[in-house]
């Protein structure tokens, strides 16, 4: 059996089976490898490849007029000089266009922005982020007591505390609940 290029192994199952069955054929791995992944040698993760027709800005032509002078002009003023940038909506916090951070102008800029922004990126490039879960973060006192102090108007022969252990089964996720 042949040992599958990383590439390919982390394809789907039909791009394997075209690999393989180029490979089979008689191709050379390196042909079977550009041919099943649809990529010639050495364009991922070059700026030149991921860049092209971006740097002018005419990637705005394919979205309405009206639309692209919006993103454009929220951008502007949002400090955000969009000239030889590219907005990449997947990298955008809850700003949209008007996160700095989204518009990049070479692949090291999308692996900062995953990087530090621990997000799962595939396509030009491929960054995993982290799998951690969220802080623990424990339920406000304050809104615990106020909680716990309606869970005993309904039942008047609930305890503050077992009224308390209520309120954190009832409304903390499974992962932040303390045992």
């Amino acid at each position: 059996m042949t040992t599958l290029p990383p590439e390919i192994a982390a394809a789907s199952y039909e791009v394997q089976q075209h690999y393989l069955r180029m490979i089979e054929d008689g191709q050379s791995e390196r042909f079977a490898l550009m041919c099943s992944l649809q990529q010639a040698p050495g364009t991922k993760a070059a700026d030149r490849t991921f860049m092209e027709g971006r740097y002018s800005g005419n990637w705005l032509d394919s979205l309405p007029k009206k639309q692209a002078a919006r993103i454009v002009r929220e951008a502007r003023a949002s400090g955000i000089n969009p000239t030889g940038k590219f907005y990449l909506s997947g990298l955008a916090d809850k700003r949209g266009h008007m996160d700095p951070m989204a518009w990049v102008d070479s692949v090291d800029d999308i692996k900062r922005v995953a990087k530090a922004r621990n997000l799962n990126v595939q396509g030009i490039v491929n960054i995993e982020g982290s799998h951690e879960g969220p802080k623990n973060v424990p339920l406000n006192p304050r809104i615990a007591k106020e909680l716990a102090k309606k869970e005993i108007s309904k039942d008047p022969k609930l305890s503050m505390r077992d009224a308390l252990a209520k309120v954190h089964e009832k409304h903390l996720p499974r992962w932040k609940k303390k045992k």
